[in-house]
């Protein structure tokens, strides 16, 4: 029976497959199946440094805060790394301070709601035990400390336990000897270069407060016959079960993360039940290696390397087998439900696993999951039970056909905008996933997807293609059929042969559909502007995703070829509507003349290879003071051409003198003359492609005086408007 009245507390971790969140949440499992309380994990899989737009569907996970099922909310804060999903935790947590929430982790005021109360363990305490290791078990006195970021408060309350110690041991406190970093890798190896280069001495010990960055210093000193212990020690913190990987083996110090997370769940039952919490930071233990001059216990060593080769057998299952084929080929949902269940043991030590999927799951027009969930077993021993329905905030559902002390973490399948529903991993005894799951909800998620695509007409015209060497989407040759026509045509014409490439959308690394809507809206666009501005010999190919050549333009000099890709540019501009859109500093244009003997290939990566140059300087470009106000403005000026400096001046607070001086350092041209260059861009578009008088162009581009306009004009473009008509 579904025991409908059932309450839960609530673990939200992000990426809660990596160690540090495992140690936790084991923690928490083993005290709530102590105490008779039911635990549900809900966690996201990617969890990246960067803000990714691609994955914002993931964190969609948390807002199953708003179960009324929960009692109760425990929160692994530092696991939480990117301020985007860390800003979309604490609104969810400020909608829902009717629940008593334990934070763990390090106090954070943004999350300092009535209803949130915070632990964890004391990092100086920990600190004063390794100095302690170190300067009363080694007599070592000239230690430097390599810590977080400065300012961060971990980072300073562990050189705060340093200093202590050094004092209680009569040693003065030196400023010099405290280094920061970033808790990863690249600190470490950065500060042993830094010892190598003779610009620091080296120290007695090291100690660093983090194991990442421990094993950056032992690998550089390994690499420069640095001896550790002998000629310096190293200490780490944090016990990331990685040591075997470096030489010699850390001897580090392991957080109390099991305690903390049994200390939660005692914490959020004294709140629930109207008690004052309290809590007192539980102590870790030391983890004695080989780089301070202790001797590793064989104990935990054979732990870690049983450990080790565990996670290799898994390894090896999920990244060599063929899961992922397997499900792509799935032609309905029973067979892909049998694909799992046949490769359920690849998921590490898990006792049920269920897909559960939303009514609309397979609708890819629809951007909102709706109606009710479906939940399937996957696993093969449970073909006979019926598919669970239930709410999607209904968590006691699934406990239909588990025991009540089942642990069920909650995980999102998605895919691009499209959200499908979640996969439910169960657990009896106090356990979670590892790090290598993350191939099998990415394989899940693409197998969904391809089930879409099968059962979506809309789709499938989506994908179909013209011919093995045409483009689907703008009809032009793909880069096969490009260079096939562009070889025939140089073998039958022995004149040199101009080639001109158009690339759109540089620098551009919006994800959203959105934006990919715009581009592909873009290169159909493009593809018209080729066709139409070019000539009957014009052979037109889109050779990369976001790249076209053009080739047979008939040019009789280099000068011609110029004025051609400035009559393409200004068509782009003003037809494409690239300053609306994306930029038209986002549209390269490069060219090359090609003799008779020139194969097509190497065409293609002459073009390709000067867009990379252009690529390179435009990325500099947008490193410059003020480039994201310099490219709006540019773009404001070709759009309209009625811009003045004194306009962007008042808008911006710039002096004259100073805008004029970032505006030629970035573009290399004066405020003044790119005014003139953007009304003569104008001017070519209208040339190019109305049959107005010249007066009447010379009005719309912002002249008065036609006689002006013509000078100007041909200043710019070496011939006179009639002229250029007729020639391009």
């Amino acid at each position: 029976m579904q025991n409908q009245e059932k309450q839960f507390i609530g673990v939200i971790a992000a990426e809660a497959n990596s160690m540090e969140q495992r140690q936790i949440i084991k923690g928490v499992i083993e005290e709530a199946q102590a105490c008779g309380e039911a635990v549900v994990v809900l966690s996201n899989v990617y969890n990246p440094y960067e803000y990714d737009y691609a994955l914002r569907l993931e964190n969609d996970i948390y807002k199953l805060i708003f179960s009324p099922q929960l009692r109760g909310l425990i929160l692994i804060e530092e696991s939480f790394i990117n301020e985007n999903i860390r800003q979309i935790l604490r609104n969810l947590l400020h909608r829902r301070q009717d629940l008593p929430v334990v934070a763990i982790g390090i106090y954070i005021d943004e999350l300092d709601f009535g209803n949130v109360s915070f632990l964890n363990t004391d990092d100086r305490e920990d600190m004063k035990f390794i100095m302690r290791h170190l300067m009363d078990d080694h007599g070592m006195r000239k230690i430097d400390i390599l810590t977080g970021f400065e300012g961060n408060p971990a980072a300073e309350n562990r050189v705060a336990g340093y200093r202590e110690v050094l004092e209680e041991h009569g040693v003065p406190f030196d400023p010099a000897r405290v280094h920061y970093g970033d808790f990863w890798f690249s600190s470490g190896e950065r500060l042993a270069k830094r010892y190598l280069s003779g610009e620091l001495a080296l120290p007695e010990a090291i100690f660093c407060t983090s194991d990442h960055m421990a094993f950056g210093l032992l690998d550089v000193f390994l690499k420069n016959n640095i001896r550790v212990p002998e000629d310096v020690a190293v200490t780490g913190y944090e016990y990331v079960y990685e040591r075997i990987y470096h030489s010699p083996l850390l001897s580090t110090y392991q957080r109390a993360r099991n305690e903390m997370g049994r200390a939660a769940v005692t914490m959020l039952r004294k709140k629930i039940a109207g008690e004052e919490p309290d809590f007192h930071p539980p102590a870790g233990i030391w983890i004695p290696g080989a780089s301070c001059g202790c001797h590793p216990s064989p104990e935990q060593l054979n732990t870690e390397l049983e450990t080790l080769r565990t996670n290799q057998l898994y390894e090896k299952w999920n990244v060599l087998g063929t899961l992922e084929q397997q499900l792509t080929i799935c032609s309905s949902l029973d067979e892909f439900i049998a694909v799992l269940g046949k490769h359920n043991y690849w998921v590490r030590w898990v006792q049920n696993m269920f897909l559960c999927l939303f009514e609309n799951w397979y609708d890819t027009d629809s951007d909102t999951p709706a109606g009710l969930l479906t939940c399937r077993s996957v696993m093969p021993w449970n073909d006979w039970q019926k598919p669970i329905t239930c709410d999607r905030y209904d968590f006691s559902a699934l406990y239909a056909y588990s025991p009540e002390n089942s642990v069920h973490y909650y995980l999102p399948l998605f895919f691009e905008k499209h959200f499908f529903g979640y996969y439910v991993l169960e657990y009896h005894a106090p356990d979670a996933y590892d790090d290598v799951f993350r191939n099998w909800m990415k394989s899940i998620s693409i197998g969904l997807n391809f089930l879409c695509m099968k059962n979506d007409i809309r789709t499938l015209l989506q994908c179909q293609n013209l011919s093995e060497q045409h483009d689907s989407l703008t009809g032009l040759y793909n880069k096969r059929g490009f260079e096939s026509a562009l070889s025939a045509k140089i073998s039958a014409d022995p004149t040199p042969v101009y080639a001109i490439a158009i690339k759109i959308g540089v620098l551009q690394n919006d994800l959203s559909p959105e934006t990919q809507a715009t581009m592909s809206d873009l290169l159909q666009k493009t593809a018209e502007v080729l066709r139409t501005t070019g000539s009957q010999n014009n052979i037109c190919g889109r050779t990369g995703t976001q790249t076209f050549v053009c080739a047979g333009f008939p040019c009789e000099t280099d000068e011609h070829c110029e004025r051609i890709c400035l009559k393409l540019r200004a068509v782009m501009i003003h037809q494409a509507g690239l300053t609306e859109n994306i930029g038209m500093e986002s549209m390269l244009l490069s060219w090359t003349r090609m003799e008779p003997d020139t194969a097509p290939e190497k065409v293609i990566e002459i073009l390709d290879s000067k867009l990379a140059e252009s690529t390179a300087v435009l990325a500099s470009q947008k490193k410059l003071p003020h480039a994201g106000i310099l490219f709006s403005v540019r773009n404001q000026l070709y759009r309209s051409g009625a811009l003045t400096a004194d306009a962007v001046c008042k808008k911006y607070v710039f002096s004259a003198g100073y805008f004029r001086q970032i505006y030629r350092d970035c573009f290399q041209i004066s405020f003044h003359q790119d005014v003139i260059t953007a009304r003569i861009s104008q001017a070519i578009y209208l040339l190019s492609t109305t049959v107005l008088s010249i007066s009447s162009i010379a009005e719309q581009c912002g002249y008065e005086d036609c006689n002006y306009f013509l000078r100007q004009f041909q200043k710019v473009t070496g011939m006179t408007p009639g002229q250029y008509r007729r020639q391009i």
